[in-house]
């Protein structure tokens, strides 16, 4: 995993494995961080479905987008 330079990213994206973070990329503009979050979800959509994979999207505290979505039916 990368260490950031950022002391307080503007934005995150948080791909866990089995609920373990496995990559934490930091980002400073709300469109680079959504191309990250689509390229961390492209990543898990490749892996072996045997495992759990989540993705989030945070802007400081706030969860701004997840993956995979949540069933709301």
């Amino acid at each position: 995993m990368e260490v950031s330079d950022m002391k307080n990213p503007p934005f995150v994206v948080f791909t866990f494995r089995e609920g373990h973070l496995v990559v934490e990329e930091d980002a400073e503009t709300e469109v680079a961080a959504r191309m990250r979050f689509a390229s961390a979800i492209d990543m898990c959509e490749t892996r072996d479905d045997a495992h759990a994979h989540r993705v989030e999207l945070r802007a400081g505290a706030d969860i701004i987008d997840t993956w995979p979505k949540a069933d709301r039916s």
